[in-house]
């Protein structure tokens, strides 16, 4: 790839937080091509040969820090020239990229993308560990050059990418389970694709009618036809539930926007929730009982819980902007199974704004495509362009339900 290429890919180059990079990562892969590194091969003093050849992680940053201020020299410089010599061996240079992404995070993703190019994978996967972080700050930029190491030849490449990515990309998912990759990597992106459909992903038209399909957890499938469409990309149609080998069951009518069916399943497949004339409701989905949540729009499940959440408009709270408006939601938890009898209201935990503009779906509220996504540390959030990136309750607490 030329760097004229990799140049618009990175741009544009904004700093972001490097976390902790993963202390394996060059362990996992061509330790065995080359012989370790020679210091007689080395053109800079024995003190950075010796940051450079240990274990990355913490250790190795804070030796950098000490080796900095016993020399008094700037060593910036020095990494990028070690990083993008050829003649260097593999693993100073994947350790001095590391550093790199640690010490200036996201001003070097050019020398990050032509690594990618490089045929060792020690250098590759280095690659790849910068990109990590950059996803939660620079995701265009991130997403973009982690789709080109998915090309990769290598297969523990494609691996440690597509455990970067997991469900935040469905396109670039698709475009390499297209690309037909080695058949256990094929199912992680199989079942990725899936995660990040079930939480909020656009579906890519099955037709020239604009219809939409996705099946979810237990086989059970939704259908999406379109009885009136209008070119920006907003649409109102009649939504069906395909359960897995019973009748179809109409669903009515739903709005759709950025092809985001708003229903989805719970994680066993045994709820459903969507949003049908700005009411949410839950159907069990073999038993066939529906109940309302509530009004409100957007349902989305919450990863790693029994609950699932929605978005309800503040009234009056909307603010009228030059290219649109913006408007103030609460963020609703409800769960997608209750006891007979339980008339518990849903619970709000927080709330997030979004921004409306002619230029984008016609002016529908950016919550209507919004998306459940991983960030870096584990935290899930929701985020759509348009919206206030919005973080959600750990699922993990309170013995593993959030509530």
């Amino acid at each position: 790839m030329s760097r004229a290429a990799l140049t618009h890919l990175c741009a544009p180059a904004m700093r972001f937080t490097m976390a902790a990079c993963v202390p394996a990562l060059l362990a996992c892969a061509g330790g065995a091509r080359q012989p370790p590194p020679d210091l007689r091969a080395f053109p800079y003093d024995s003190a950075l040969f010796a940051v450079l050849a240990s274990e990355p992680g913490p250790a190795q940053m804070e030796a950098l820090e000490r080796y900095e201020t016993a020399t008094g020299l700037p060593v910036t410089d020095t990494l990028v020239a070690i990083a993008d010599d050829s003649a260097m061996h593999p693993l100073l240079r994947a350790n001095a990229l590391l550093l790199l992404g640690r010490r200036e995070p996201g001003r070097h993703l050019l020398l990050v993308g032509m690594a990618l190019d490089e045929p060792d994978e020690r250098i590759q996967l280095a690659a790849v560990g910068v990109l990590r972080e950059v996803l939660d700050v620079q995701p265009t930029a991130a997403m973009r050059l982690l789709a080109v190491a998915l090309r990769s030849p290598s297969a523990t490449v494609q691996a440690r990418v597509l455990e970067t990515i997991v469900a935040r990309d469905a396109q670039v998912l698709r475009d390499y389970i297209g690309r037909a990759p080695p058949p256990q990597l094929l199912r992680v992106a199989r079942d990725l694709l899936a995660v990040a459909e079930e939480r909020g992903a656009p579906l890519p038209p099955v037709d020239a009618a604009g219809r939409l399909e996705r099946t979810g957890p237990a086989g059970h499938s939704l259908r999406y036809e379109p009885r009136t469409r209008w070119p920006d990309g907003v649409s109102v149609g009649a939504l069906t539930l395909l359960p897995q080998g019973a009748t179809p069951v109409p669903l009515g009518d739903v709005e759709v926007a950025g092809s985001v069916i708003p229903a989805f399943f719970s994680a066993d497949g045994r709820f459903l929730v969507w949003e049908a004339d700005r009411t949410i409701r839950v159907r069990d989905v073999a038993g066939g009982a529906v109940r309302d949540a509530g009004p409100g729009i957007a349902p989305r499940p919450m990863p790693f819980t029994p609950d699932f959440l929605f978005l309800r408009e503040i009234e009056g709270a909307r603010t009228v902007l030059r290219a649109g408006t913006r408007i103030q939601y609460e963020v609703l938890r409800a769960p997608f199974e209750v006891a007979p009898g339980d008339n518990t209201a849903p619970a709000i935990f927080t709330g997030l704004a979004a921004n409306t503009s002619m230029t984008l779906n016609g002016s529908a509220s950016p919550v209507r495509w919004m998306r459940v996504i991983e960030l870096s540390n584990g935290v899930f959030a929701l985020a759509g362009e348009g919206m206030d990136t919005t973080r959600l309750p750990d699922p993990f607490a309170h013995g593993g339900s959030g509530r």
